[in-house]
């Protein structure tokens, strides 16, 4: 769900049903987790899909809105006839419809991803309890019984929602907006910013040289800032949605940059280099005197180990690593690879 989304459902004065996709069987016109609201006149806000089965939706709202009772759908598509009024997706989704006595549990996400934390909220189908829960296991309002914080655990790590049929829970993950800085405007840096808004993160790429940060070198949408990149680091709005490569012109501003970015809060920092880089350098901020698991947490080499080569290849492998990371996947990077090796 988005923010904007999101605030509508704080702000809505109306009562208010929230349909969401809890599982998606074959193909379908809207993923797991795709959120719609609904109220008594009919839709408010966003989608379930669209056509006959959202118009299938809405009535159950209406019907919820009534009763007060939430409701699951199974919503099929598998017409046969492409002039037909029956969906032909192929697949089959499976929605909730829950009218909302309490927004309390999404009152707390939204404080959680304020700060650009990921949240889980919990509902009890059976009960209409709700609560939302961060990754350090605290519950707004009380937790709904039987919640699994192993299940909440899987859920915050891949960003995928989970509905434990047999508990009658759903686990439905909420994502902060994610920033991805790059610290360099050369050619990797470039390549970087070429692929990663497509893929939802809103790209600052930072360079201390103005005629790299030049307007057309980047993509529309791709913010710059100019300046010494320890200044820039500061400056920026780093949280547990920051996602920060360091890809500077040489050793000395790649280690000015490590040593703004391991102070601040992050979910993902990678430093490109060599093999003899990537050991001066952190060895260097070691004898700085940062702390130790701070300092291993950054991925160094960056990348996935793909073989890349040239700056689109190397963009590629390293956003390829941050995804990985954004979805909780254990991957053979680089980084992994090197420990293994020198160990």
């Amino acid at each position: 769900m988005s923010l904007a989304l999101l605030d509508l459902l704080l702000e809505a004065r109306e009562p208010l049903a929230l349909c969401t996709v809890m599982q998606v069987k074959g193909s379908a016109p809207r993923h797991a987790g795709s959120w719609m609201l609904a109220g008594p006149e009919g839709l408010v806000a966003g989608s379930v899909g669209g056509g006959k089965g959202e118009s299938l939706v809405l009535e159950a709202t209406r019907e919820a809105l009534a009763d007060g009772r939430a409701r699951v759908l199974e919503v099929e598509m598998q017409g046969n006839e492409a002039e037909g009024m029956d969906m032909v997706c192929g697949g089959t989704s499976r929605i909730l419809v829950e009218p909302l006595a309490s927004k309390a549990a999404y009152a707390s996400a939204r404080d959680l991803l304020a700060r650009g934390e990921r949240a889980v909220v919990v509902r009890r189908l059976a009960t209409g309890e709700s609560a939302a829960v961060d990754a350090g296991g605290t519950w707004a309002p009380a937790r709904p019984e039987g919640a699994d914080e192993a299940a909440v655990d899987r859920v915050l790590g891949h960003g995928k929602p989970l509905f434990d049929d047999a508990a009658g829970l759903f686990y439905d993950p909420l994502l902060p907006p994610e920033k991805l800085l790059v610290l360099g405007g050369g050619h990797v840096g470039r390549a970087i910013a070429a692929i990663a808004p497509a893929l939802g993160f809103a790209v600052t790429v930072a360079d201390d040289r103005p005629e790299f940060l030049l307007p057309g070198r980047f993509p529309a949408g791709v913010a710059t800032r100019c300046g010494a990149f320890a200044q820039v680091v500061d400056g920026f709005p780093f949280d547990a949605a920051t996602y920060v490569v360091i890809v500077t012109r040489g050793h000395l501003a790649d280690l000015e940059s490590l040593r703004a970015v391991l102070g601040k809060t992050w979910r993902y920092a990678g430093l490109i280099g060599s093999r003899r880089k990537v050991r001066l350098l952190p060895g260097q901020v070691l004898a700085d005197g940062f702390d130790p698991a701070r300092v291993d947490a950054v991925h160094t080499p960056i990348g996935l180990d793909i073989g890349a080569e040239t700056p689109e290849e190397l963009a590629i492998s390293i956003v390829g690593e941050i995804v990985a990371v954004r979805r909780g996947v254990s991957n053979a990077g680089l980084s992994g690879r090197a420990r293994r090796s020198a160990s």
